[in-house]
């Protein structure tokens, strides 16, 4: 049972519903509240889903299904997610997580991840998929429905000593919960300074990227101001913003202060019975068979 709002904290949704979109909504939280392994979802969170899978209510229940299921079941990535924790601290001090002011002329937000520090012995690969998952929670908490989001992996300062460090179970489970479960409309991945090593990158991701996640790639050996225009691009990489520190020590500042107790109670917004059988994010996606979506 959660104790904070979700899955938005003090905010209100101001989309103008239609009277069908209206309905949608009512019959998707009406048949959440018959899932007896469901946690205590809102009728925000009903919104969220069709809104992420564009208000096809098949897709909406079989994303929260996932949602629910991939959470219960990698705890590694999403139990123990108070930001203030060692762990979580070290991959703060390592990264730069940033959503800038400005959106794209399409309505799209950006999102720019880096390393900072790029000592591969520091990092905990799991503890980094956590912490990035945690960021994007209090990002779609903070900007509420949006068209959609563009995001940007710098590669710089990647090396293949970070490859050996991760964990092909954590891996499996965030590609499942990206592709699945998540309640964004991603538009665009663009990888930035992209490093000759990528096509072994490749190698490890590839068999776990569905072709509508594969159109959305876009990869550069150059940096932002290859895609984007000047007022989109931080002062690092040549554009008009802040830099990317000055936008991340807010970012930081919100997640260890506004949202240092809704992260951790976010914990139960999961199955509430996890299933027996945790191999399936070995293989597949979530599935939820034994529950009813028509």
């Amino acid at each position: 049972m959660t104790n904070l709002p979700h899955p938005f904290l003090n905010r209100s949704l101001t989309e103008k519903l239609t009277s069908d979109e209206s309905a949608l909504i009512d019959d998707i939280f009406s048949w959440i509240k018959e899932q007896p392994m469901f946690p205590n979802f809102t009728r925000e969170h009903a919104h969220q889903f069709l809104h992420a899978c564009y208000w096809n209510p098949i897709k909406a229940k079989k994303a929260l299904q996932n949602y629910c299921e991939i959470r219960a079941n990698t705890p590694l990535l999403f139990d123990n997610r108070d930001p203030l924790s060692d762990a979580v601290q070290n991959v703060l001090n390592m990264t730069e997580m940033v959503s800038i002011p400005k959106t794209t002329p399409e309505g799209y937000k950006i999102l720019y991840y880096r390393l900072i520090d790029t000592d591969p012995s520091k990092i905990n690969f799991s503890d980094a998929v956590r912490s990035f998952c945690m960021f994007n929670d209090m990002r779609i908490s903070e900007d509420g429905l949006t068209e959609g989001y563009i995001v940007v992996f710098d590669m710089k300062g990647l090396k293949l000593g970070h490859l050996a460090k991760i964990q092909l179970s954590s891996l499996r489970a965030f590609m499942s919960y990206i592709q699945e479960a998540h309640p964004v409309r991603l538009k665009k991945v663009l990888v930035i300074h992209a490093a000759s090593f990528i096509s072994q990158i490749m190698i490890i991701v590839r068999p776990l990227i569905k072709s509508d996640l594969l159109s959305l790639l876009q990869f550069t050996t150059q940096g932002p101001l290859e895609v984007f225009s000047c007022d989109l691009v931080p002062q690092d990489y040549g554009g008009s913003l802040k830099t990317m520190a000055e936008y991340y020590t807010l970012e930081r500042k919100l997640l260890e202060t506004k949202y240092k107790d809704w992260l951790p109670d976010s914990v139960h917004l999961r199955e509430i019975r996890p299933s027996k059988t945790k191999d399936k994010l070995q293989s597949t996606s979530a599935n939820f068979s034994h529950l009813d979506i028509d």
